[in-house]
């Protein structure tokens, strides 16, 4: 494959209107900052802002994935920001919040009390289904396009949601709970950037290959059961990890 080919996508436009998107994910992170500063006034603890504000940096890592997972946006959504030749829409952007940081807030909360892991679990089934209704509402108004090609275009996005926030929750109760002030909100700013790129980079990349390698049918089916598998993996392993920890306080 020609290196220029990595960096080329096909135009589409959303048939329902650019601000749609944006209209609807404004209401979820509204409440999930609204969330998270009443937590930090609540027990006067900046962890849960500073969070939210590592999530909004982490998204600075979108268009890498979006080449990598062979995902374009409709032209007429708003747009946060340009780099390697990828338009980020706004709704993308701030949807970085509730679901990488608000919600691995949460997670890390309840690992420091003692969760079971099947709670866990539980939780990471559900942000991967979140995510399955909102790409099935976003690919039908062609708000956005997945242009690789069957079967590995349908696994892009939605499973590795399922842990990303569970490692995130992770990161944060075992390097940034332990620690005081405004050390400890800073850790956690420096974590709530990194959970998204380690599952996307670790748990994906046999679909990545998948993607851009001319193999058979039949091998994509196989990367494809091998990035699901990394991705249950990962979920088990950070659960795994976790109650060790709390066990051992």
């Amino acid at each position: 494959m020609d290196i220029s080919e990595i960096f080329q996508h096909p135009q589409i436009v959303s048939t329902v209107g650019g601000n749609l998107p944006l209209y609807l994910f404004a209401p979820v992170v509204l409440g999930s900052i609204l969330w998270c500063l009443y937590l930090s006034v609540k027990e006067r603890d900046l962890l849960p802002i500073f969070v939210c504000i590592g999530a909004f940096i982490c998204s600075l890592n979108e268009p890498i994935y979006d080449i990598l997972g062979k995902i374009v946006y409709a032209e007429n959504n708003p747009m946060a920001f340009s780099n390697m030749g990828r338009d980020i829409p706004w709704f993308l952007v701030i949807g970085y919040i509730p679901w990488v940081g608000a919600l691995s807030v949460q997670i890390a909360r309840m690992m420091a009390n003692g969760v079971e892991r099947k709670v866990l679990h539980y939780i990471a089934l559900g942000s991967c289904i979140s995510v399955v209704l909102i790409e099935t509402l976003g690919n039908m108004s062609n708000a956005w396009l997945y242009y690789g090609e069957a079967p590995l275009k349908y696994l892009v996005v939605a499973p590795q949601m399922a842990p990303v926030p569970i490692v995130g929750g992770l990161l944060l109760y075992a390097f940034a709970f332990p620690l005081k002030g405004l050390k400890r909100a800073l850790v956690a700013m420096a974590v709530s950037t990194l959970a998204l790129p380690m599952v996307f980079a670790s748990a994906s990349w046999p679909l990545y290959y998948g993607l851009y390698a001319e193999l058979p049918k039949v091998m994509e089916w196989v990367l494809g059961g091998a990035m699901l598998t990394f991705t249950v993996m990962t979920v088990l392993g950070a659960t795994s990890i976790a109650s060790r920890l709390h066990k051992a306080k």
